[in-house]
């Protein structure tokens, strides 16, 4: 009996519109499902729609203990009366990748379902769904809190690596650009002019990719000894650094700040008053100057979303429900991270997740991801007919 019994296009659009979990799942049903799944038309495509439909498959990866990474999303309870939502957490430590060594990751940033895990003179992108990883050797002068990466891509099959330093770090150190073409694993200095450097980043930093552009949040001094806040980016094709816009409050050293993406194609911003706890969200799409403000939340003895003078970033998202999940970093002797949702007509209750992520003295690292099917370079034209079709290696 035939298994081809719809048209070949009308079967891509179904499946273009399936979520990517299932469709990693779906990738068992047989060969030739396998190969349409993972055709780079279908991903593309499965992804667009993703990004403009908004379809809340948010989790957040954490690393703790060095080493031991995590994802963990919030479950609402299925068919179940009045069962409350529940916090689903999957293994993603690096002992897997890589048994042999102990390796210690000091950043995690995302492009598109991809994670760039920043390690002792080594990187490694993953894409966690399809448990593919690349491998990828950077310069021995790396330092922890310096050099800043971001991962991109100048088409969506050309995924790029930045790294770079401002001119004002920790040592003292010159600044210095570099980018590496992840398909070949190769590394160009950038000849960028240092008194264009006149900025800095923002600590804990705050990171992320729209669209292959990487952003971040700058820091620059004025003459009258104030600071601005401003939004940066890089641009892979020019190669040069290009500040987007102020950010449309004030800048508080003590207030926490974190930077999102918003429905795929808008920056989200969230500042939160370390003094009343008041937590303001602003949104601008990437092509239009102006911000506004798209949530307020003003709940009385709200936690501090992390604490004062730390290099611990702030995570955040928006649900398909329109609510804000954050990430709350507690210090106690320990780094205790705890997962807030906000609840209620009027913003002003909120729920809370506790993680097991805690340690002494331990190196830790989150950021929000959205899981696709976006395969790494060397992984695009691989012979699937040779997969071994065991289900449990798609779940």
């Amino acid at each position: 009996m035939s298994m081809n019994l719809l048209p070949s296009d009308l079967e891509e659009e179904i499946l273009c519109r399936v979520p990517f979990r299932c469709l990693a799942k779906f990738r068992s049903v047989c060969k030739h499902w396998n190969s349409m799944i993972l055709d780079e038309r279908l991903i593309l495509k499965n992804l667009s729609r993703t990004r403009m439909s908004y379809s809340g498959e948010h989790e957040f990866i954490i690393t703790h203990n060095a080493c031991l990474s995590s994802s963990v999303s919030i479950k609402e309870q299925q068919n179940v009366v009045d069962s409350p939502p529940s916090l689903v957490t999957k293994n993603l430590s690096l002992k897997r990748v890589r048994p042999a060594r102990r390796v210690k990751v000091y950043k995690i940033v995302q492009c598109d379902g991809l994670l760039l895990c920043v390690m002792d003179n080594q990187l490694l992108v993953r894409n966690p769904l399809l448990k593919e990883t690349s491998w990828v050797k950077c310069g021995s002068d790396f330092h922890a809190y310096d050099d800043a990466y971001s991962l991109g891509y100048l088409s969506p099959c050309d995924y790029r690596i930045l790294r770079f330093r401002c001119a004002s770090n920790s040592r003292n150190r010159p600044p210095r650009v570099e980018v590496c073409q992840l398909a070949s694993k190769t590394w160009k200095v950038i000849d960028y002019p240092i008194s264009t450097f006149d900025w800095v980043l923002k600590i804990p930093l705050s990171i992320l990719s729209l669209r292959g552009t990487p952003y971040w949040i700058g820091l620059r001094e004025e003459e009258d000894h104030t600071t601005t806040a401003f939004v940066q980016s890089f641009d892979f094709a020019k190669e040069r650094f290009q500040p987007i816009d102020q950010l449309p409050f004030r800048y508080e050293e003590l207030n926490p700040i974190a930077m999102e993406i918003f429905k795929g194609d808008r920056l989200s911003v969230l500042e939160q008053c370390h003094k009343t706890r008041k937590i303001c969200i602003w949104v601008k799409h990437w092509l239009l100057p102006s911000w506004s403000r798209l949530m307020v939340v003003a709940i009385p003895h709200f936690p501090l979303l992390h604490p004062p003078s730390s290099r611990v970033s702030t995570d955040f998202f928006l649900d398909k429900n329109g609510r804000l999940v954050v990430i709350c970093v507690e210090f106690n002797v320990q780094y205790i991270y705890n997962i807030y949702r906000v609840m209620g007509e009027n913003n002003d209750e909120w729920q809370v997740f506790e993680t097991d992520n805690a340690a002494e003295n331990s190196i830790y690292c989150s950021c929000s991801f959205v899981p696709s099917l976006v395969r790494l370079p060397g992984f695009l034209k691989q012979d699937t007919s040779r997969i071994r079709w065991k289900k449990s290696r798609f779940n």
